[in-house]
């Protein structure tokens, strides 16, 4: 079987993809809440001849595995939804019900065409009979920025020697180096109640503490990389504004380049929090909820997924599916749109659904964060997007989701299972390039603990 041939099989299970986009799509489970989509997962797979290996420790982690020998490869499969993202496939904003969850960051595309590829990868070892181990990853609570890396602290990702990721975006592109290190703390200041107008003296507010701290940290940032980015929000207790409260908290996020970053900055913001619980009189207990880590760059493994998707079958979207890009583009702003075709290097509206150039793909990072960065410190991982949705709209809108519900993100999520499938196909036959990616990761890798206490 050659690469056109897997190419051919993906093609085969078109169908299937497109039913498995719009059952996760029609059924949005926000991060802890997947049941649905991780046995409708386990199903699939389990009928295609995978082995279900569960984690006791979560709900609804798990991964798939056919074959034997090595390598064995990861192929990292996600199916979270947003709150309050609910969305109708239309070009204007219309909940299908208020307040419920949307999937507006593609995961039911993302983790349809993982499945698909691990199949497509399964059917080749199958027909091939040679060494070599494909494992699809069922990974949760990809959008709370902790599913991989609880996995990792639980050993699930234990034996693999690869992985495949990738996401639904606003181009085909394959991305060296991404993902700001991240970690969530909560602080949780404790006080004395009092009479806020009889006897405000005896009273000392933890609410006082929490603004103090978040005016500190404000300060703070001054003082740290201009990369970093701190975010919180606040918890006053429900106290009515006659009574001083005795308990409020804050819950920081703190983003930067590398996670030895994040961890210093965290320090700074601990000692920021202990200064405003001295000066009000209050306790402070800060917990820090976990962490996940930047993309470890391999160029060599980058290299191989571009070639990848260049041999794949791209998204060849209809008139009436442009149409309806065009529709949804006309609801973001015009500065938006610009900025898009500038970065894409793009002229005209059309144009921004083509295969972007090498240039591209060497200069673009991806500057959110995720919890797949950890997998990149365990084992080699590149990751690629294709196009899901029109160059100027951005993941968590609603435009996203409507897109991601449609047959534009169904196109890119069958050209993603294409690429997926190429590049474990290159991985088992390619011995040259397997340990020029391998090299390169032993080179970079350092030493890697989960941050998150169990």
């Amino acid at each position: 079987m050659k690469k056109k041939d897997l190419h051919l099989e993906v093609k085969k299970m078109e169908s299937l993809l497109q039913s498995s986009c719009r059952t996760i799509w029609e059924n949005p489970e926000v991060g802890g809440t997947e049941k649905a989509s991780a046995d409708y997962f386990k199903e699939m797979l389990e009928e295609e001849g995978f082995k279900i290996v569960n984690e006791e420790h979560m709900e609804h982690a798990f991964y798939a595995e056919y074959g034997s020998g090595r390598p064995v490869i990861a192929i990292l499969g996600e199916y979270d939804a947003l709150p309050g993202l609910s969305q109708k496939v239309t070009d204007y904003k219309e909940a299908v019900a208020d307040g419920m969850p949307g999937h507006g960051c593609g995961h039911n595309l993302l983790g349809s065409a993982a499945a698909i590829g691990a199949i497509a990868v399964k059917r080749y070892l199958e027909a091939e009979q040679i060494s070599g181990t494909v494992r699809f990853y069922g990974c949760p609570e990809e959008e709370l920025l902790c599913g991989k890396v609880k996995m990792a602290y639980y050993h699930m990702f234990d034996g693999c020697d690869l992985a495949i990721s990738w996401h639904p975006m606003s181009a085909n592109m394959v991305y060296d180096n991404g993902y700001l290190a991240s970690a969530s703390a909560h602080f949780e200041f404790k006080g004395r109640s009092s009479h806020a107008a009889f006897a405000p003296e005896l009273g000392r507010s933890a609410l006082d503490a929490v603004e103090l701290m978040n005016v500190g940290v404000n300060y703070l940032r001054e003082h740290v990389t201009s990369k970093a980015r701190i975010h919180y929000t606040t918890d006053s207790g429900g106290f009515a504004p006659n009574i001083v409260p005795s308990r409020a908290g804050s819950w920081y996020f703190v983003r930067a380049p590398y996670i030895s970053d994040v961890k210093e900055i965290l320090e700074r913001v601990g000692k920021v929090a202990e200064g405003a619980a001295l000066m009000t009189e209050t306790v402070v207990e800060m917990k820090v909820d976990y962490g996940c880590c930047e993309m470890l760059e391999n160029h060599a493994f980058g290299d191989l997924a571009y070639h990848n998707l260049e041999e794949a079958d791209l998204p060849d979207f209809n008139e009436e599916e442009m149409e309806f890009a065009g529709r949804l583009l006309a609801t973001v702003s015009k500065a938006d749109v610009e900025k898009a075709k500038k970065l894409y290097e793009t002229e005209g509206e059309a144009m921004v659904w083509k295969l972007n150039s090498r240039n591209l793909y060497e200069i673009n990072p991806l500057t959110a964060s995720s919890d797949s960065g950890d997998v990149s410190h365990i084992m080699p991982m590149c990751v690629f997007s294709t196009s899901c949705w029109p160059a100027g709209i951005a993941p968590h809108s609603w435009q996203a989701t409507a897109s991601a519900g449609s047959t534009l993100g169904e196109k890119g999520a069958l050209c993603a299972a294409q690429v997926i499938a190429g590049i474990a196909y290159d991985l088992y036959n390619k011995q040259e390039a397997r340990e020029a990616i391998l090299k390169e990761f032993q080179e970079k890798k350092d030493d890697y603990t989960p941050m998150y206490g169990g």
